[in-house]
């Protein structure tokens, strides 16, 4: 822990920096993109060294690997042009350090019952929101920590027209069971609330700028159809899920898909990446604390 803090109060300084329209618009004033890209590789790598040479753990190779991946996704859009031939390979890029468990191979842990590489998650989110929306100018619709009151609202309506769905293609397809969380009342509740915004702040926020403020948003400016849109980012949505935890893992792939089909729909509907994070998390919640 005396490695961790300080490398997790550094990453979590940059992540959540990364996350104001105050601070983006400050970083956008910086005139040179290579400049701008270059801080955020060096901000990329700051938080690795911290914690590897505190906990005793640096390794070369590992350093090497780092520093080459976040590299090429700062450096990305400061030297190709803004293309949809570039915008594709930066989203494969994107995904694929993620879905190849990557930053698990690179964030060694002394302490097995500690997994370290949470730090290379929050740094690889970051990175893709400064390189897409200061360096890509890239406009997916409002984005930031907290949702306005109609998005909370439009998350939420969207949530309770797909949670029954949801569950019933989940259980049908035998990828969860009913199994709710043991314990205290106040201890679900404290569990429940850290998941919700946990997966506010984290896992829908990444995913929903990913899946729904880039891919959507671009198949909506490329066609007037947004059942295309909404329908086709669902589908590589879910697919991408076909590697969770073990490949192919087509009955969460399938939930997945419905899950993005109702998040496209908030998206399409609100203009906005942080209504269907609401959706998106809730419906985390909602399987963490009754399913299993």
């Amino acid at each position: 822990m005396s490695a961790a803090l300080p490398a997790l109060m550094l990453e979590t300084a940059f992540y959540l920096a990364s996350m104001f329209e105050s601070t983006r618009l400050a970083f956008a004033a910086i005139r040179q993109r290579r400049s701008q890209a270059a801080l955020l590789w060096i901000s990329a790598l700051l938080p690795y060294l911290v914690f590897s040479f505190a906990a005793e753990t640096f390794a070369r190779n590992a350093f090497y690997l780092l520093a080459a991946l976040t590299a090429v996704f700062s450096l990305w859009y400061a030297i190709l042009p803004r293309r949809f031939a570039y915008d594709a390979g930066f989203m494969v890029i994107a995904a694929a350090p993620i879905l190849l468990r990557v930053f698990r191979r690179i964030y060694v842990s002394p302490d097995p019952h500690m997994r370290i590489d949470v730090l290379g998650h929050l740094m690889w989110i970051r990175i893709g929101v400064l390189a897409l929306l200061v360096l890509r100018e890239w406009k997916p619709g409002p984005f930031s920590l907290w949702p306005r009151a109609s998005e909370w609202r439009s998350g939420l309506i969207w949530f309770l027209i797909l949670v029954l769905p949801i569950i019933g293609l989940a259980l049908g397809l035998h990828d969860v069971r009913f199994q709710p969380l043991q314990g205290t009342w106040w201890q679900i509740a404290a569990i429940a609330i850290g998941t919700f915004f946990g997966a506010l702040w984290v896992i829908a926020l990444g995913e929903e700028l990913f899946f729904r403020g880039i891919i959507e948003r671009a198949l909506l400016n490329t066609w007037a159809s947004p059942v295309v849109a909404v329908l086709l980012s669902a589908l590589v949505f879910g697919a991408v899920h076909l590697w969770f935890h073990e490949f192919p893992n087509w009955r969460r792939a399938c939930v997945a898909g419905l899950l993005g089909i109702g998040c496209g729909m908030a998206y399409w509907r609100t203009g906005s990446v942080r209504a269907p994070m609401v959706t998106h998390a809730i419906v985390v919640t909602t399987w963490r604390v009754f399913f299993k």
